[in-house]
């Protein structure tokens, strides 16, 4: 969180700096599109992460017990600090993909 907030921070004063001196309201994104776009795209980041780690769990869960779990709370064992949490508001579950369990959200 820290990473992403300095992350922020640099962009916001990256933006600010203009080389003309004159508004180029126009032509730039304004400091709030910019804010939101390193949101998304770190949001984006953490959720892909969050899918590969439950994919590892799935995995683990496949090697300890012989069968593919078919619901995300059977991994919570797999997660110290628990189940991870979308950073978008979705839900994490499993479905099954070529006879395979696989981490998705909606």
């Amino acid at each position: 969180m820290i990473a992403l907030l300095v992350l922020v921070v640099t962009v916001v004063a990256v933006a600010g700096c203009g080389g003309s001196g004159t508004s180029s309201k126009t032509s730039a994104p304004g400091v709030g599109d910019v804010v939101n776009n390193a949101k998304n795209q770190a949001n984006g980041a953490v959720r892909e992460a969050n899918l590969r780690m439950i994919d590892s769990a799935i995995q683990q869960y496949y090697a300890s017990t012989g069968s593919w779990p078919t619901d995300v709370s059977q991994l919570s064992q797999y997660f110290s600090g628990g189940l991870p949490t979308d950073p978008g508001k979705g839900t994490y579950y499993i479905t099954t993909e070529n006879g395979q369990a696989k981490a998705a959200v909606r």
